[in-house]
């Protein structure tokens, strides 16, 4: 949670909770602290803050589609919540 404190600091308690949970409960091989970090929060983002899962349940859209479709608002998510001047990379989600 350090790590989301330090990088994220707009970032809501309990999505630093929840995050932080989903990081510590699985394993990283090959990864490091930040990459998973970040692609715990896109996730969180896009399945609680966007209409990414309507999208897909609804059949609207594909996957690769709803994807692209909140990947912006994901981004604007991300730069509020971080520190000012750092730099974002995006993780790559898995697949």
């Amino acid at each position: 949670m350090r790590h989301l404190r330090i990088h994220h600091p707009g970032c809501p308690k309990k999505t630093c909770l929840t995050v932080a949970a989903q990081v510590s409960a699985r394993s990283w091989t090959g990864l490091g602290l930040g990459a998973a970090v970040g692609i715990e929060l896109q996730k969180h983002i896009r399945h609680s803050l966007t209409h990414y899962d309507e999208l897909l349940r609804t059949k609207v859209m594909t996957r690769d589609e709803a994807r692209s479709f909140v990947a912006s608002q994901i981004q604007e998510v991300l730069c509020r919540w971080r520190k000012p001047g750092l730099k974002l990379r995006v993780a790559r989600p898995e697949g």
